[in-house]
């Protein structure tokens, strides 16, 4: 069993797609709609963005958006993963509609998220439509329904080159799951993603270079009672001169509206609220 690659057009995506999430919460898109050259442009802007000081001016708590999630992050308030001390070693810039953006990145940002969300829609069209039966009875509304723009969140991550003074057990992204009910992780050339398989073994993910790798979060496992799980995922540290590269790594996480009844114990806004008390402690 491993993650599959599948291409987007294909006549039997969907069903390769729902069977690939349900065997290991992941799964590698070729040939879909997002445009090489709007990806490539996110990463140029965004690169340049965090090489500059005019980065803090976005800082959050100074210039945050709904919710205080928009806006900048840096590294000394990164992300602690649950069941971890070290803080990850990335910063990052958050986007929701309506936040705090840098002016000359709003076209372009716009766009991206328009792109992403159309996908995100076509992904939980294939799940409602390959779904087992009574998977889709147990849901308080089709899938289809749950997705919501606003709730969203458009990371913009950015691993800076390491330089030998990170704390001990720190890593890019220590193991963890992500909350949502979908994220798409544009596949980059640098190594270091990796998921844990069901027997705990972790293995490389592995996508070629503008390829789209997909995985399900906790939401979608919550509301589908674990049909699609939220496999846990880390990003290595890279070994000799990788070391020395940044990387800009940009997932959008596919949300749904707040009051969506994912379960008899969580709405999606209080299994929010929960998971992030957790993880920005």
């Amino acid at each position: 069993m491993s993650v599959r690659t599948i291409d987007f057009r294909s006549t039997n995506a969907g069903q390769q797609f729902a069977l690939s999430l349900h065997e290991t919460g992941f799964a590698i898109l070729r040939n879909h709609p997002l445009e090489p050259g709007l990806l490539e442009r996110m990463y140029e802007e965004w690169a340049a963005f965090f090489a500059n000081d005019d980065k803090h001016r976005y800082r959050v708590g100074d210039s945050a958006g709904p919710g205080g999630r928009s806006g900048y992050f840096p590294q000394s308030v990164s992300e602690t993963a649950v069941g971890h001390s070290s803080k990850d070693l990335k910063e990052f810039f958050h986007i929701l509609p309506g936040g705090s953006v840098p002016p000359q990145l709003q076209s372009i940002v716009n766009r991206y998220r328009d792109a992403g969300h159309a996908i995100g829609e076509t992904l939980l069209r294939w799940l409602h439509e390959h779904s087992p039966a009574s998977v889709s009875a147990e849901l308080s509304e089709p899938l289809t329904d749950m997705l919501c723009d606003q709730m969203s969140l458009l990371r913009v991550l950015h691993y800076p080159p390491l330089d030998g003074t990170e704390a001990a057990g720190a890593e890019r992204a220590a193991p963890h799951e992500d909350i949502n009910l979908l994220t798409l992780l544009p596949a980059t050339k640098e190594p270091g993603l990796q998921v844990r398989y069901r027997d705990g073994q972790w293995m490389d993910v592995f996508g070629n270079s503008g390829e789209l790798i997909v995985n399900s979060g906790d939401m979608l496992q919550e509301a589908t009672r674990g049909y699609y799980p939220s496999a846990s995922h880390r990003v290595l540290n890279p070994p000799g001169e990788g070391a020395n590269v940044s990387r800009i790594s940009i997932p959008f996480f596919l949300a749904p509206r707040a009051d969506v009844r994912l379960s008899e114990r969580y709405t999606s806004q209080s299994y929010l609220d929960e998971r992030l008390k957790i993880i920005h402690r």
